[in-house]
């Protein structure tokens, strides 16, 4: 049986190539595209169509999903917490002690390692897709798509800041504004990422929650998304991060920064799901009682 990863009809009088149409509505990438009708996945009224068929006004466009590879993650029985599944997505309250997926020396006991075993367990045969990306050392909500189209839409809303992403951060010294922009590009050279005029362009937004005596509790909205944004953007400002030992300010009273993603809030995005939030960890708010 084929599922239909997208489907709709041509309103437009004027002729176009559907590969155009498809590019401009349908979740999928161009690079993407190209997969899909080399495999004859994309058709127009029932037939197969080739990227440059023209589209008249009433044709019926429908892509089928792609086949599922099995997936090279080895299945582990790894325990988390789930805040929000769908059809389509699981949402996952993140440790810090867990990375997200094997990466350099970590081979497995992943996050995604457990999402494996979870898909297993309820009969999901589906690729691991995390949308959003966490640090190792980051606490909070992580969103797993469960289809390649889910997967497509939600990371191209994350981009067009259609899903708000609100982190808690406990950083060193007063912040003297309640509101802030910090509009620095970053670039990375030889492995370390550092603020630069001729890197990417990094935006993060941040409001002052609470002052305690020589520290601050802000909360952090994302417009773009760069590894380490938050870390980097930070420290340039003279605000490092409690328990960052490579941006930060190294502490005895946390062991990893203190930054936790607490908050999704799908305010314009396709899936109506309601805004997801998650407590503080116990080592978060251990740290903000022993500062006050």
């Amino acid at each position: 049986m084929r599922h239909i990863c997208f489907e709709a009809n041509y309103k437009l009088e004027k002729p176009s190539p559907i590969a155009n149409f498809l590019k401009d509505h349908s979740p999928l990438s161009g690079r993407s595209l190209r997969k899909y009708f080399f495999k004859g996945l994309v058709f127009r009224n029932g037939k197969k169509a080739h990227s440059q068929t023209l589209l008249k006004a009433g044709d019926r466009v429908t892509v089928y999903t792609l086949p599922e590879n099995q997936d090279s993650l080895e299945a582990e029985a790894i325990p988390f917490k789930i805040v929000f599944e769908d059809q389509n997505l699981l949402v996952i309250d993140k440790p810090a002690s867990l990375a997200v997926h094997p990466s350099g020396s970590i081979k497995s006991g992943t996050l995604a390692n457990g999402v494996a075993y979870y898909f297993n367990k309820i009969g999901l045969k589906s690729k691991v897709r995390p949308v959003n990306r966490l640090d190792y050392g980051t606490s909070g909500l992580i969103i797993f798509a469960k289809n390649a189209q889910t997967q497509n839409v939600l990371s191209k809303e994350i981009m067009e800041g259609k899903i708000g992403r609100i982190y808690y951060a406990v950083v060193s010294g007063l912040v003297k504004d309640e509101r802030g922009i910090i509009d620095l590009s970053i670039s990375e050279r030889k492995g370390t990422r550092e603020v630069s005029t001729n890197g990417k362009k990094a935006v993060t937004e941040y409001q002052t929650l609470e002052r305690f005596k020589e520290a601050s509790l802000l909360e952090i909205s994302l417009q773009t998304g760069r590894t380490h944004q938050i870390r980097i953007h930070l420290s340039a400002i003279g605000h490092p991060l409690y328990g960052d030992n490579q941006y930060g300010k190294k502490t005895p009273l946390i062991k990893r920064p203190a930054l936790h993603a607490g908050k999704l809030v799908f305010h314009d995005s396709t899936y109506q799901i309601p805004t997801l939030e998650t407590h503080w960890p116990k080592d978060f708010q251990s740290l903000i009682d022993n500062l006050i």
